[in-house]
């Protein structure tokens, strides 16, 4: 696909049903990133949590993995957690990406086909595209770079890059204020030849990720409100204490009994104290597997907002 003309012919000219799809996926992204902007914190680290963890699918478990103090988590998913934060960073200073900028962030060697007209597209050569209508342009016109250049597409980089230019189309344009939605994984074992090329496609897999995160958002809200309630029910006079610690659980997702100690000003035996009672919960959850240096995992949350989850409790 080339775009040697104004990217809006293709949508004009796709018909009705594209131009639906497209409204439709501008109208999910922009509930999904109204709604983060009024998230917490916490929630909005989940946000971008589950954005990196979208490309390859990860579960739950992947995602606490990469927020662990002791640096868990799988290498490769690690690096592109670091590539999509440093990105979104650039994004947000009003930085237009590129196909070698992606490249670079992704520590990849630059591909062997040219790379000029999805440049063009990127840095709005021809007029401002709508960051949504140039996220699905952008997306497709990798995967078709890709395919005709096979012996540059190794899975899982091909979908990394690919889901890493999305999301910093999408954030540069302000559709969403970071790095909170990309194109999901094609699923378990797929390839990217194996997704949907058509640009209406392309919109109607944005609109339904924007409503499975937006789901998950809120789904995980009303987890912490119910946790809180359930505190303060269930502990009497040292909900206190568990209350400050569930706060910085919501914030943090993972936490050790000393950084929550010197967090809250406790001491470490009312800090573990205070988290052994969200345990008991079934509220916070141990997830090192050792009898010291443990840390202890918001997984109910995690789990809400996890790709593919659709914010199911």
């Amino acid at each position: 696909m080339e775009y040697n003309r104004s990217p809006f012919s293709a949508l004009s000219s796709a018909g009705s049903d594209v131009v639906r799809a497209y409204e439709d996926a501008a109208t999910a992204i922009g509930r999904l990133d109204a709604t983060g902007r009024l998230a917490s914190a916490g929630l909005q680290a989940l946000l971008v949590l589950r954005c990196i963890a979208a490309p390859s699918g990860a579960s739950h478990t992947g995602m606490i993995a990469l927020v662990r103090p002791d640096g868990e988590g799988h290498d490769l998913l690690r690096a592109y957690g670091h590539a999509l934060r440093d990105g979104a960073a650039r994004a947000r200073g009003g930085a237009l990406a590129s196909v070698a900028t992606l490249h670079e962030l992704l520590r990849l060697p630059l591909p062997a086909w040219p790379a000029s007209s999805i440049d063009e597209l990127l840095r709005d050569t021809h007029e401002r595209t709508p960051p949504v209508l140039k996220a699905a342009l952008a997306a497709l016109a990798l995967r078709g770079a890709f395919l005709r250049e096979p012996e540059d597409s190794e899975e899982p980089d091909t979908a990394c890059l690919i889901a890493l230019a999305v999301t910093l189309v999408l954030c540069v344009g302000g559709a969403t204020n970071d790095a909170w939605l990309t194109l999901p994984s094609p699923g378990a074992g797929a390839s990217a030849s194996h997704a949907d090329l058509s640009l209406g496609g392309t919109f109607a897999a944005l609109a339904r990720e924007a409503r499975a995160a937006e789901r998950g958002l809120l789904a995980a809200k009303d987890r912490i409100d119910t946790d809180e309630q359930r505190v303060r029910d269930s502990l009497g006079r040292a909900a206190y204490s568990a209350l400050d610690v569930l706060a910085l659980l919501g914030e943090r997702i993972v936490i050790t009994v000393p950084e929550t100690a010197r967090a809250l000003g406790l001491t470490p035996p009312t800090a573990g104290a205070a988290i052994a009672r969200l345990v008991e919960l079934g509220i916070a959850r141990e997830v090192t597997g050792r009898a010291r240096s443990r840390a202890f995992a918001y997984e109910g949350i995690v789990r809400a907002l996890e790709p593919g989850s659709a914010g199911r409790q």
